[in-house]
C-alpha cells in the first residue's frame, strides 16, 4: 500500500535556490517536484531559514525572495498548488499528481519587533511560524542559549496575533521557558515541527515527556525529524522509530507526524531521500502498527490539524 504523505519540515526551497538548482528535478537535493510526485508526498511544509547573522530587515527581504520563488514554481507547474484556504487543502487531498506546499518561516529573527510584518507574510501566504532558531531573537529564547528568558513581551503579542490569524505556533528550537511561556497564552494545537524524544536520546532540540504530555493535550503534532544526531543510537531507522514508539507511548496515536528536516541535516543513512519514506513502514509493521495507526503518522494526524487551520 502507497501511503500519503504529509511532512511538516524541510530546507529544500533554501538549499535549491543558493545552489541555483531545479525544483523540478535534480540530483542533490532530498526533495524536488520529481521525488514529491513519485513519493506520494500531498503536503510538504517548505520552510524559509535565514542565518540569524544577517541583520534585519535584510534577512526579511531574503525572506520574501525564497516566498517569491516559491509563487514562481506554483505558476510553472500544474502539479503544485501552495496552501492558502480550505479549498487548495482539498484539491491537494483529492487529486493525483498535485503536491500542496504550505509555507512556513523557521525563525522569528526576520520579523525583528514589528508586528505588521506578521500580518504582511500571513497575506502572503505563510502559515506557520518556527518562533526561534536556537538562539535569542525579540520574540523568545531559543534551546541553544544559556540564559532562558522564555517569550517577550512583543513574543506575547505574536502568539496572540498568530492565534488571530489562525497561524501554526511552532515550537522546535525554542527553549524550555519558551515553550511553557507559549502553553500559558495560546488558545491553538501547536507544533514541534521537526523534534524528536529526550528519554530516547537526550538532547536539547529533543522534547522531554512532560513536554510531549502538553503539546498531545493541546491537539498539537510532533514532526518526526530525521536528523542524525537527533535520533541517536545505531542511527537507523530502527532507532528511529523508538522515538515514534515513545511519543506515542507518551502522548498518544494522535500527536505524531513526520518533520523530516530534509536538506536541513544529515538524515539517517537508510533514507537517502523522500522516495524512500516507504522504508519506515516495515519496522512500524515490526512493532504492530497497524493500518489505521501507519496511516495517521504518515498523514491523517497532520490533515486532522490543518482542517482546525483552514
Amino acid at each position: 500500500m502507497k501511503y500519503k504523505i504529509i511532512d511538516s519540515h524541510c530546507d529544500s526551497i533554501t538549499r535549491i535556490e543558493d545552489n541555483n538548482l531545479s525544483f523540478d528535478d535534480n540530483n542533490i537535493t532530498h526533495i524536488n517536484l520529481n521525488k514529491l510526485l513519485k513519493s506520494n508526498v500531498k503536503i510538504q511544509f517548505m520552510a524559509v531559514y535565514i542565518d540569524y547573522n544577517i541583520p534585519f530587515p535584510e534577512c526579511y527581504f531574503k525572506a520574501l525572495k525564497y516566498i517569491n520563488k516559491l509563487y514562481e514554481y506554483e505558476k510553472n507547474s500544474s502539479n503544485i498548488r501552495i496552501i492558502k484556504d480550505k479549498s487548495d487543502l482539498n484539491y491537494v487531498m483529492n487529486n493525483e499528481n498535485v503536491v500542496g506546499i504550505i509555507i512556513s518561516i523557521e525563525g522569528a529573527h526576520i520579523i525583528d519587533d514589528n508586528i505588521e510584518i506578521i500580518k504582511s507574510l500571513n497575506i502572503l501566504g505563510v502559515k506557520s511560524l518556527t518562533l526561534t532558531w536556537n538562539y535569542k531573537n525579540k520574540v523568545a529564547c531559543g534551546t541553544m542559549e544559556n540564559i532562558d528568558f522564555g517569550l517577550t513581551d512583543f513574543g506575547k503579542d505574536v502568539i496572540a496575533t498568530m492565534n488571530n490569524l489562525n497561524m501554526i505556533i511552532d515550537v522546535s528550537h525554542s527553549s524550555y521557558k519558551t515553550f511553557y511561556d507559549v502553553l500559558q497564552l495560546t488558545k491553538q494545537p501547536i507544533i514541534a515541527s521537526h523534534s524528536l524524544s529526550n528519554y530516547i536520546n537526550e538532547h536539547k532540540r529533543n522534547l522531554t515527556d512532560a513536554q510531549i504530555k502538553e503539546i498531545s493535550k493541546l491537539d498539537g503534532i510532533i514532526g518526526i525529524n530525521f536528523y542524525e544526531e537527533f535520533v541517536g543510537k545505531n542511527k537507523d531507522i530502527n532507532s528511529l522509530v523508538d522515538h515514534i514508539d515513545r511519543i506515542v507511548h507518551i502522548g498518544g496515536s494522535n500527536c505524531v507526524g513526520f518533520g523530516s528536516d530534509f536538506d536541513g541535516c544529515k538524515v539517517i543513512d537508510p533514507l537517502k531521500d523522500c522516495t524512500y519514506l516507504y522504508l519506515i513502514i516495515d519496522e512500524l509493521l515490526k512493532r504492530n502498527y497497524n493500518n489505521d495507526l501507519i496511516e495517521k503518522i504518515y498523514y491523517k494526524n497532520y490533515l486532522n490539524l490543518l482542517s482546525k487551520f483552514y
